[in-house]
């Protein structure tokens, strides 16, 4: 969910970017050490902002609007018109019931997609990030790694097909392993220049062998 197009200097504080701390790595093992050293702190910490409203409707809004822990808009929606997100809030708030009575991810992710399916083209990754944000509150994470912007590129750099949904972390190489599938789509998007540029250790290609559907 952090952001990883040309990401910020890695800060200590929460709501902080994370970025490759080197230029190039020897393998998919450096890839992840290196990510778990610079950006799961980061990561974890604003989730637990998005998990603290007190109510679902507040934490919605927070989702919803893309509002950070700063007051300001995440940098994956600055781009997006206010009214929008505003638009897709008040339907959210609508499916309070459904989100609340959601007990996987996927299912959050089908009430999100419904509800901006209708008025919202091109939005998969403001989809992904609020659903995220939603299911921090309600203590539901990712059980796959979804694909969309730099993630699908990031797969891509491993040699899965670029019309994929998303990917089991059993899919992905062994090293992948240590990371939850949330991190996985974080990491295959902030390194996926990185993946793309060159062999390293540990990465042959994986393809996969059916088409992902829900």
């Amino acid at each position: 969910m952090n952001s990883c197009a040309k990401p910020k200097t890695f800060r200590n504080e929460r709501g902080g970017r994370c970025r490759p701390s080197k230029k190039s790595f020897t393998s998919l093992s450096e890839i992840v050490r290196d990510y778990i050293a610079n950006c799961r702190r980061d990561e974890d910490a604003e989730l637990e902002y998005f998990s603290s409203p007190p109510k679902l409707r507040a934490a919605i809004r927070i989702a919803a609007l893309a509002i950070n822990e700063d007051g300001k808009r995440h940098p994956h929606q600055r781009r997006i018109p206010g009214d929008t997100l505003e638009h897709f809030r008040r339907a959210l708030t609508r499916k309070r019931k459904a989100l609340r009575s959601s007990k996987t991810f996927p299912e959050l992710m089908q009430i999100s997609e419904k509800v901006a399916e209708g008025f919202w083209k091109n939005s998969k990754l403001t989809v992904y990030d609020t659903t995220l944000r939603i299911g921090a509150y309600l203590g539901i994470q990712p059980d796959r790694i979804y694909l969309h912007a730099g993630a699908r590129k990031g797969a891509m750099a491993l040699g899965f097909k670029g019309s994929l949904l998303f990917l089991k972390r059993s899919q992905l190489p062994k090293e992948f392993r240590k990371l939850k599938p949330y991190e996985l789509e974080h990491c295959l998007c902030i390194y996926k220049n990185h993946l793309k540029r060159s062999k390293l250790k540990g990465g042959g290609q994986r393809r996969s062998r059916f088409r992902n559907q829900f």
